[in-house]
């Protein structure tokens, strides 16, 4: 009995003699994996030792914009009063004896005779429009960034760009439709007639009154305006609207100077991976440096350099 207890001791003791060396060697095995990932990363990482001013470029909307063209205005129509013609006899002599044996006695007077009636009117004069060439911004002056230019101390890679405006003819008021009164005079006819002072006397027949038959003028039916609307032109033109202002920062970008063909391929290799067509050449030529603004234009990075949030953005550090 003595003898199987002291057997089995033995197999639990080899069993956990076993798992401890098979512990050790996982715990070597990863400790070994940690150390060749750090020296990897390390190898592979990309400085930024250098710091540059770089550019963190204005933001813009592109907007709609309608224009006044043509002012709107109301706008009225004269129609004027519709006059009648009529008739009527004015004497200008009375009937008297053929045979006068005592002659009647008469005054030539002058009469005057309105053929018109004075009256009142309102009428509309249109609206008078000027020329006028409007100036418009459709982009304010802004900091750009040079095509193609590397930051670096020697020299700047910033420019100003200026604003765009575009020149737009309108036509404006100038002095609006108005309503006047005005006033017509009365018309009026002068008449010579003989008025009877003293009728005379006689026999016989009678010669008949004479008249003269004048024209007056009535209104059949008065003036009118009617008003009416002229409505306003627009253009509609294409504006960019800034919302966010640029701002020059100070950020370490990698050394230029240093970098070797490696790693200018690897930066390459990240901007092809990235949507940018361009040769693995490990040169750091114009192409390159193109690709790379794009890049950090699409990001919404700032401009210039191998910046380091441009080199994580690429996965480079």
């Amino acid at each position: 009995m003595q003898h199987k207890i002291t057997l089995i001791f033995g197999l639990l003791s080899s069993l956990v003699l076993a798992g401890c060396l098979n512990q050790g060697n996982q715990l070597n095995m990863t400790h070994s994996t940690i150390n060749n990932t750090q020296q990897f990363n390390t190898t592979q990482r990309i400085p930024t030792q250098c710091s540059a001013e770089l550019l963190h470029p204005a933001i813009f909307r592109t907007e709609p914009l309608k224009v006044l063209v043509y002012d709107g205005s109301a706008t009225y129509s004269n129609i004027p009063a519709e006059m009648v013609w009529s008739e009527t006899k004015i004497q200008i002599e009375p009937a008297r004896y053929a045979q006068e044996t005592e002659p009647a006695q008469y005054e030539e007077v002058q009469a005057t005779i309105e053929v018109e009636r004075m009256r009142s009117e309102l009428y509309a004069t249109p609206p008078q429009y000027q020329k006028i060439v409007r100036e418009i911004f459709i982009k304010p002056d802004y900091k750009h960034w040079k095509l193609g230019c590397l930051a670096s101390s020697n020299a700047s890679c910033l420019e100003t760009i200026k604003a765009e405006l575009v020149k737009i003819p309108t036509e404006v008021i100038k002095e609006p439709a108005q309503i006047h009164q005005r006033t017509i005079p009365a018309k009026t006819l002068k008449i010579k007639r003989k008025k009877l002072i003293k009728p005379g006397k006689g026999s016989g027949s009678i010669l008949p009154a004479r008249y003269t038959t004048i024209k007056l003028i009535r209104v059949s039916k008065p003036w009118k305006i009617i008003s009416s609307l002229v409505p306003a032109q627009y253009e509609t033109i294409t504006v960019q609207r800034k919302l966010r202002d640029a701002k020059i920062l100070t950020m370490p970008i990698a050394c230029t100077s240093t970098l070797t063909p490696e790693q200018i391929r690897r930066i390459q290799q990240a901007l092809l991976q990235a949507g940018h067509r361009l040769n693995l050449s490990g040169v750091l030529d114009t192409a390159t440096i193109v690709a790379l603004h794009a890049f950090q234009k699409a990001n919404q990075l700032a401009i210039g350099g191998l910046s380091l949030e441009t080199l994580r953005k690429l996965g480079l550090t």
